[in-house]
């Protein structure tokens, strides 16, 4: 994530949280998460009209717009995530860890930021290579470990839904990273994204529990360096599923 001023302080509080997705991956990445309710990258298609990787880069617009929901340690803000579309989208962890309740109305799918990194393009890395490289290699292979559970159920093959930014087509989308600081840095930025998400099926009414774990490396977010050392990211969310309401 890049710790530039606004974008700076989005990011490292989502570093996820808290996946640019190619088509090909999409296609080899079946899951076996049935019991988890966690869709495979595929069916995240069929079923939305939006790749993961897609669903990605709105909720990054999403949580830039509502930087409040980024180390939200209450659950005050997680009805945000009530986007008036199809897909509800949850709040990850930043680096202290992160447990909240709130309501999530029902017939929605969950989209999970686990452990993700966003990069807006930005001197001294303003071009996707770069950034690509940011994201691709210093941030996702540095993942050390990574698990998530869902009601005391842990979910399978995590790395089915590891979003990289695409060399050939990599999904660049824009974000809103506040007043334009001394630097020049700020207005509306060009950035990729990559990292954990995962897609849940619409949860029965009622109380559920998810707890999302992930070690991340230490990444310098002016330059995309990695420093020394790592840190965790850690959020359990204490959800309230509503009824959906009849037509």
């Amino acid at each position: 994530m890049k710790q530039r001023s606004t974008g700076s302080v989005i990011a490292a509080a989502l570093a996820v949280l808290l996946l640019a997705q190619p088509a090909a991956a999409e296609e080899r990445h079946g899951a076996d998460d049935r019991g988890a309710q966690v869709l495979s990258n595929r069916e995240v298609y069929r079923r939305t009209g939006k790749t993961i990787s897609e669903w990605g880069a709105r909720w990054w617009q999403w949580a830039f717009d509502h930087p409040e929901v980024l180390g939200d340690m209450t659950g005050e803000f997680g009805s945000l995530g009530n986007v008036g579309g199809p897909v509800f989208f949850a709040e990850g962890a930043s680096a202290d860890p992160v447990k909240v309740k709130y309501d999530v109305p029902g017939g929605q799918y969950i989209l999970l930021p686990v452990a993700t990194y966003i990069w807006t393009l930005f001197d001294p890395c303003a071009d996707v290579d770069c950034a690509r490289n940011i994201v691709n290699r210093n941030f996702l292979e540095g993942i050390s470990y990574v698990n998530v559970s869902i009601d005391g159920e842990a979910v399978r093959h995590l790395s089915a839904h590891v979003v990289r930014v695409d060399e050939r087509h990599p999904l660049v989308f824009k974000v809103d990273t506040g007043p334009i600081q001394s630097d020049g840095y700020g207005g509306i930025l060009d950035a990729v994204q990559g990292g954990y998400w995962l897609m849940l099926e619409p949860l029965s009414p009622g109380r559920h529990t998810i707890a999302m774990f992930a070690t991340a490396p230490n990444i310098d977010g002016a330059t995309g360096e990695v420093l020394n050392g790592s840190f965790d990211l850690d959020a359990t969310l204490k959800l309230q599923v509503k009824r959906s309401r009849r037509p």
